[in-house]
């Protein structure tokens, strides 16, 4: 993953197994820099906002990955990821246990699990089949096409979910 090209191009020796653990490692970094900075971050914007935000910084990793040439261009991509899933993770919880009553939270919260680590692992055997038709850049093609088609798509409602329960709150 680091840039598509540049895994491509390093192929031979262990600099790729060094390259993913870098990359990887860059991406908890910007966890942790996102974990951080979450409480100044949910202060100064809605939720709405944040959820916004994070759709179109993944949706924009996955056409940085394709596109990166250089392992520096990938760590700065998977930085800013890496603070974006875990700003994500915390948003997307917030969200989910406003809105669903307290006796249906740990099945939403399982039904979630399994709709994340299922397409896990069905993106994983989908994007091999990808990247053996289209190359190794395939797979974040398609990603970035996907997520910018499902953004597009749930744009206006993502207001309206994230904020589902502020009358209730209020009252």
């Amino acid at each position: 993953m680091v840039g598509a090209r540049a895994v491509r191009d390093r192929a031979a020796g262990h600099g790729r197994a060094i390259g993913f653990g870098l990359l990887t490692t860059v991406g908890a970094l910007g966890g942790l820099a996102g974990t951080a900075g979450y409480d100044w971050l949910e202060r100064h914007a809605s939720l709405a906002s944040i959820m916004r935000v994070g759709l179109v910084i993944e949706t924009f990793t996955h056409l940085g990955l394709a596109l990166a040439t250089t392992g520096w261009v990938a760590l700065l991509i998977m930085f800013v990821f890496g603070a974006h899933a875990f700003v994500w993770g915390t948003t997307s919880r917030t969200v989910r246990m406003r809105a669903v009553p307290t006796e249906l939270q740990g099945r939403v919260g399982s039904l979630y699990s399994t709709g994340v680590f299922g397409g896990i692992v069905a993106g994983q055997a989908l994007g091999g089949v990808i990247a053996k038709v289209w190359g190794i850049t395939g797979p974040f093609w398609f990603a970035f096409v996907g997520s910018a088609i499902i953004l597009a798509l749930i744009w206006r409602e993502l207001a309206h979910i994230a904020h589902a329960d502020e009358a209730a709150l209020a009252a």
